[in-house]
C-alpha cells in the first residue's frame, strides 16, 4: 500500500535522524554556535513606551507626553539620617557626606555640575528671599497672623466706624440736631406717605448701622493687642529690616524635617544615549559614594533619576528573563527525571531545548530586533512548550523498546506516531501566535513573531536531534541496560476506570458547575495601567521619599489631565478653570511651592486699607477722651427717639416706631459699654494697633511695587533641584500642571464632559484617562480578534487533524472548560486583564489543546487496535507525557511570579489557572466525554 504524504515525510525525517546522525548534530552545533555570537549583545527595551499601539494620534500624544516629561537629564542623590539626632548635628554630618561625595564626582569630566546648595536667581527681590529659608513654625506664623489682621481691619463686614472723619461725640451730636430739626418741623404729622417721613426712615436705618459699627469696635478692643502682635509680625517678616542685608549665599537643600539633604549631578551626555551609558554613568556614582564611605557617618544614601530608572529596569528585566530560564531548565530536568526515571533520558530531552532557546533568541534580534518588557520570558516559555514534543516522541520510543522492537522500528513508530501529533500540536500553537501579529499593540505583534517561528524551530530542532542523539548514544556509549522509562500507565489505569465508570455524572457534574462559574467568567473585566509594564525598582521609591519630604507631595496614584502654559498668566488660568470643577481631587502646580501661597497673601496685604483703618482708629483714640460728652449725648438721642417712638405710634407709621425702639436698645447697650471700659488701658491698645499698622503700612509700600509673586515662578523653580523642578518645568520652559481627576471621570459621558471643558481653557493638554480608555478599547479589540483568530485555526487544524467535528469539539473541550474556569478563578481572585495578561487568551488556547489531540490521538489509535478499553488504555498511556508537559509549562509560567513586573507575575497567575484547569479536564472530563460519545465516531 502507498504510503501518505504525511508518512512520507515522517520517514525521511526518522531517515535523516537515524542515519544521518553525525550530520545534524554538527549542523546544529555551528548553527547554535553562531547563534549564541550573535545574540551575545541582544537589545533589551526596557521602555513601556516601545509596547504600545504605533500610528494612533492619541497613543501618540501619550507616548510624546511620556517622553517629553522624561527629558530631564541627572541623578539626584539622596543622603538620610536617623531623625532622633540633634538637628544641628543632623545638617552637620549631611554636609559633610555631600561634600565628600560632590567633591569626589567634581573630578570626574563625566559630570558637569555637581551642586547641593541653592542658587537663588540675582530676580528674585530681597523683601522674597528669606521667605524660602523659613520653617514650618514661621509659614504657620504668616498664615495666622495674616488671618488675625485681615480679620481685625476687614470688621467682620462691617462699613467704617465714623465715616464722616469726626469723633463719636461730634457724629451723635449731628445726629441729634437732625431729628430735632425733623420732629419740630411737623415732618411726623405730614402723613404717611410724605417724603419727610421717607428721609427720617433712611436716617434711622443709617444710624442703626453706625451703632453695629460702634459697638463692634467696642467689643474688639480687648482683642487689639493681638491684632498689634500679627501685625508686628508680618512687619518683620514680609520686610526685613532696612540695615540687615540679604543674604544670597547659596545654602543646602534640606528636607523640611532637615533628615535629607539633595544632590544633583549632570553627566555629560543625556540619559538617551542608551542603556550603556546610564549603567557607566551609575557605575561612576556608586564608585563615588563608596569611596566617600558616608556610612561610617551613619548616612544612608539613594539614587534616582533617568540614568538610574534606565540602568535598574535593565537590571531587573536582564535579571528576570535569566532567572526564568534558569529555574525552567532546572525545573523542566527534575520533573522529566521523576517522570522518567533516567538522567539519559532527562539529558536528550534538555538539549534540544537549549538548542531551540539560542535559535528563538537569534530569530527574535534579527525579527524585531530584540525582547521588549513583555517578550523577555520567551525563551523559557519556548523550554516550556518545546519540552512537549521531546517528552512525547521519548515516551513512545521507551514504550516501544519495552516492548521488544528494535532501535530502528521503535525510532521509526515514534517519530510516525508522535511526530504527526506534536506537528498538529506545534501547528495550532504556532497558528494561534500568528493571530497576535494583528494586534495594535506592539509588545503583542512582536510576541507572535518571536513566537510563532519559536514553537516551529523547537519542533524542528527536537523532530531532527532526539533521534539522532539517541542513536549516537546506542553506538557511542553501548548501552547493557534496558532502554525504558518508569512506567506509570499501570497505577494509572484504575484512575481512568474509576472515570469512565462514572463517565455520565462526571460530564453532567462538570457541566452543571461550568454552567454557573461562566456567570463569574464574564465579569472578568479589561483595565489598562502603565504600572504593570514596568518593573519596580528601587529608584522609584527614593524618588517618592524625594518628593515626600522635599517637596510635600509623593507620585501617588490615580488618573491625571496634564496641562502646558507658556506664561504665568496661562498658568494662573487653567489652575483657576481647574479648580471649580469638582471632578479635580487635586492640582499640582508650581503655585504649589510657593511658601505659604505667597500669591495669594501679596494679594491679601495689597486689598488691606490700612490707611483708612489707622484714621478710624485715631478717631476711636479721640472718642475715648470725651467719654462723658458721649454718655451725656446719648442721653439726648435717647430722650429724642422716646418722642420719635410716641409720636409714630400716633401716626401709624408702626416701622418707624420699631426700629427707633431698637436703636434706642443700641444706645444704652454702647452707653453700658463705654462706661464700663478702662479708658486707659483702651487707649494704650488702640495707639499701640495704630503705630503698628502705620509702620506695617510704610514698610509695605516697597513690597507692593514688587512685581508679583506668580511673575517670578520660573527664577523660584530655577532654586530648586532639577529632580523636583522637572516636575513643574519642562527642558522647554513651559510650565507645568497636573490636575488628578476623580474615578467617576469614567462614569457615563464625564470623560468627553471634561475633555471640552479643558478644551475651553487650554489647547496644549492631555489626558491619560483618555488614552487609558483608547488602550482599553485596543486591549479588547486584540483579545477578542486574537482569540477568534485562535479559535478558528484550531478548529480547521483540528478537524484537519482528526477528521471530524465530533472528534475536534471532544478535544477541544478540556482547553473550553479551562478557559472558563481559568475566568472565573481570575474573577474570584480578582484579576482583571491587563495589557499583558490578554495574551493569555489566545496562549491558553494554543497551549491547552495539546492535551485533547495527544489523548485523542492515542485514544484512535488504541481503538483501532481493540475497541475494548481503548479509552482507558489510551488516556494512560499519555498520561505521563501530558502531565509533564503540563507541568513544565506551569513551571515557566510559575516562575514569572517572582518577576519584578507587575503584569508578568498576573500573566503568570492567569496561566497558572488555566493550564491546571486544562489539565484536570484532559483527564476528568474528556474520558467522561469518550465514553459517553460511546465510541461511535471515535
Amino acid at each position: 500500500m502507498m504510503k501518505s504524504v504525511k508518512e512520507r515525510v515522517l520517514f525521511r525525517v526518522f531517515r535523516i535522524g537515524r542515519y544521518h546522525a553525525w550530520a545534524v548534530l554538527a549542523f546544529l552545533i555551528l548553527l547554535t554556535g553562531f547563534g549564541v555570537y550573535y545574540i551575545r549583545d541582544i537589545p533589551l527595551r526596557s521602555s513601556f513606551l516601545d509596547l504600545l499601539p504605533r500610528d494612533d494620534p492619541l497613543i501618540n500624544q501619550y507616548r510624546e507626553n511620556e517622553q517629553y516629561l522624561a527629558q530631564s537629564n541627572y541623578v539626584a542623590i539622596l543622603l538620610t539620617v536617623p531623625s532622633d539626632l540633634p538637628e544641628e548635628e543632623r545638617k552637620t554630618t549631611l554636609l559633610v557626606a555631600a561634600e565628600r561625595i560632590a567633591e569626589l564626582l567634581r573630578q570626574d569630566p563625566e559630570f558637569t555640575d555637581v551642586r547641593y546648595l541653592q542658587q537663588i536667581s540675582p530676580r528674585i527681590p530681597d523683601q522674597y528671599i528669606h521667605l524660602f529659608r523659613l520653617d514650618q513654625g514661621e509659614i504657620e506664623q504668616i498664615k495666622e497672623s495674616l488671618r488675625a489682621a485681615q480679620e481685625t481691619l476687614a470688621g467682620r463686614d462691617t462699613p467704617a466706624l465714623l465715616p464722616s472723619g469726626e469723633t463719636l461725640g461730634a457724629v451723635y451730636r449731628e445726629i441729634s440736631q437732625r431729628f430735632n430739626d425733623a420732629l419740630y418741623s411737623g415732618g411726623l404729622s405730614a402723613g404717611i406717605d410724605s417724603p419727610g417721613l421717607a428721609e427720617i426712615k433712611e436716617d434711622l436705618v443709617a444710624l442703626k448701622t453706625l451703632n453695629d459699627g460702634v459697638r463692634h469696635a467696642i467689643d474688639g478692643i480687648d482683642d487689639l493687642p493681638k491684632a498689634t502682635a500679627a501685625v508686628e509680625a508680618l512687619t518683620s517678616i514680609f520686610t526685613p529690616a532696612a540695615d540687615t542685608e540679604t543674604q544670597r549665599e547659596p545654602s543646602p537643600f534640606f528636607s523640611r524635617d532637615k533628615t535629607g539633604l539633595l544632590i544633583t549631578a549632570q553627566p555629560r551626555y543625556p540619559s538617551g544615549r542608551g542603556v550603556a551609558y546610564s549603567k557607566l554613568v551609575m557605575e561612576k556614582i556608586e564608585d563615588a559614594v563608596s569611596e566617600a564611605d558616608p556610612e561610617k557617618l551613619g548616612v544612608e544614601v539613594g539614587i534616582t533619576g533617568t540614568y538610574a530608572f534606565n540602568a535598574e529596569t535593565n537590571v531587573v528585566i536582564n535579571s528576570d528573563m535569566l532567572l526564568t530560564t534558569i529555574i525552567s531548565s532546572i525545573g523542566v530536568f527534575v520533573i522529566l527525571f521523576l517522570a522518567f526515571g533516567s538522567i539519559f533520558y532527562s539529558v536528550i530531552a534538555i538539549v534540544p531545548l537549549l538548542v531551540s532557546v539560542v535559535l528563538t533568541m537569534s530569530w527574535a534580534k534579527l525579527a524585531v530586533g530584540g525582547f521588549n518588557l513583555v517578550t523577555t520570558f520567551l525563551p523559557a516559555l519556548v523550554l516550556g512548550l518545546g519540552i512537549d514534543y521531546a517528552i512525547h516522541i521519548i515516551a513512545r520510543y521507551s514504550e516501544e523498546r519495552s516492548k521488544g522492537s528494535s532501535l530502528n522500528r521503535a525510532l521509526y513508530s515514534a517519530v510516525l506516531h508522535k511526530g504527526e501529533a506534536s506537528f498538529f500540536a506545534a501547528a495550532t500553537t504556532c497558528l494561534v501566535f500568528v493571530g497576535l501579529l494583528t494586534a495594535r499593540s506592539r509588545a503583542l505583534f512582536e510576541m507572535g513573531a518571536i513566537t510563532s517561528i519559536g514553537v516551529m524551530i523547537a519542533f524542528l530542532v527536537t523532530l531532527f536531534l532526539i533521534p539522532a542523539l539517541i542513536t549516537l548514544a546506542h553506538h557511542l556509549l553501548h548501552f547493557r541496560h534496558p532502554e525504558h522509562v518508569a512506567s506509570h500507565a499501570a497505577r494509572l489505569s484504575g484512575f481512568f476506570r474509576f472515570v469512565t465508570g462514572k463517565a455520565r455524572a462526571i460530564f453532567v457534574i462538570v457541566l452543571v458547575l461550568t454552567f454557573f462559574v461562566t456567570f463569574q467568567a464574564a465579569q472578568t473585566s479589561f483595565v489598562f495601567s502603565s504600572t504593570d509594564l514596568v518593573p519596580h525598582v528601587e529608584s522609584q521609591d527614593v524618588m517618592n521619599d524625594i518628593l515626600e519630604h522635599f517637596e510635600g507631595s509623593p507620585t501617588g496614584l490615580g488618573s491625571f489631565f496634564t496641562f502646558y502654559a507658556s506664561t504665568e498668566a496661562e498658568l494662573k488660568e487653567i489652575v483657576s478653570h481647574l479648580s471649580e470643577n469638582d471632578l479635580v481631587e487635586d492640582i499640582r502646580s508650581a503655585e504649589g511651592i510657593l511658601p505659604v501661597n505667597l500669591a495669594e497673601q501679596q494679594k491679601m496685604l495689597n486689598e488691606l486699607n490700612i490707611e483708612n483703618y489707622v484714621d478710624q482708629l485715631g478717631l476711636l483714640e479721640e472718642s475715648l477722651d470725651e467719654r462723658s460728652a458721649i454718655s451725656a449725648q446719648i442721653r439726648a438721642l435717647l430722650a429724642q427717639f422716646a418722642l420719635l417712638q410716641y409720636g409714630a405710634s400716633l401716626n401709624g407709621r408702626v416701622d418707624i416706631a420699631m426700629l427707633s425702639d431698637e436703636i434706642g436698645a443700641q444706645l444704652r447697650d454702647i452707653q453700658l459699654k463705654i462706661n464700663s471700659l478702662d479708658a486707659e488701658r483702651a487707649k494704650n491698645d488702640v495707639s499701640s494697633l495704630r503705630s503698628a499698622l502705620e509702620n506695617l503700612n510704610a514698610n509695605l509700600e516697597e513690597l507692593r511695587d514688587l512685581p508679583p509673586m506668580e511673575t517670578l515662578l520660573r527664577d523660584i523653580l530655577l532654586a530648586y533641584p532639577e529632580g523636583i523642578r522637572t516636575r513643574y518645568l519642562t527642558p522647554g520652559g513651559e510650565f507645568i500642571v497636573q490636575a488628578r481627576v476623580s474615578e467617576r471621570i469614567f462614569d457615563d459621558d464625564n470623560l468627553e464632559k471634561f475633555d471640552e471643558f479643558a478644551s475651553s481653557f487650554s489647547d496644549d493638554h492631555f489626558g491619560m484617562p483618555l488614552a487609558s480608555q483608547r488602550l482599553e478599547t485596543y486591549m479588547k479589540r486584540d483579545f477578542y480578534i486574537s482569540t477568534l483568530i485562535a479559535i478558528a485555526l484550531i478548529i480547521i487544524v483540528l478537524w484537519r487533524s482528526l477528521r471530524g467535528w465530533i472528534r475536534t469539539l471532544l478535544a477541544a473541550s478540556p482547553l473550553v472548560l479551562g478557559y472558563i474556569w481559568m475566568l472565573g478563578g481570575m474573577r474570584l481572585l480578582s484579576i482583571d486583564f491587563n495589557f499583558l495578561s490578554i495574551i493569555i487568551s489566545p496562549l491558553l488556547i494554543g497551549i491547552g489543546v495539546d492535551n485533547g489531540i495527544h489523548v485523542l490521538h492515542r485514544t484512535m489509535e488504541e481503538r483501532a487496535l481493540n475497541p475494548d478499553g481503548a479509552i482507558e488504555r489510551g488516556t494512560s498511556a499519555t498520561a505521563v507525557a501530558v502531565i509533564v508537559t503540563s507541568l513544565t509549562t506551569m513551571l515557566v509560567f510559575g516562575s514569572l511570579l517572582i518577576a519584578r513586573t507587575p503584569g508578568l507575575r498576573l500573566l503568570g497567575t492567569s496561566a497558572l489557572l488555566g493550564i491546571g484547569f486544562s489539565l484536570l479536564f484532559s483527564f476528568l472530563f474528556l474520558p467522561a466525554a469518550l465514553r459517553v460519545e460511546g465510541g461511535r465516531r471515535v
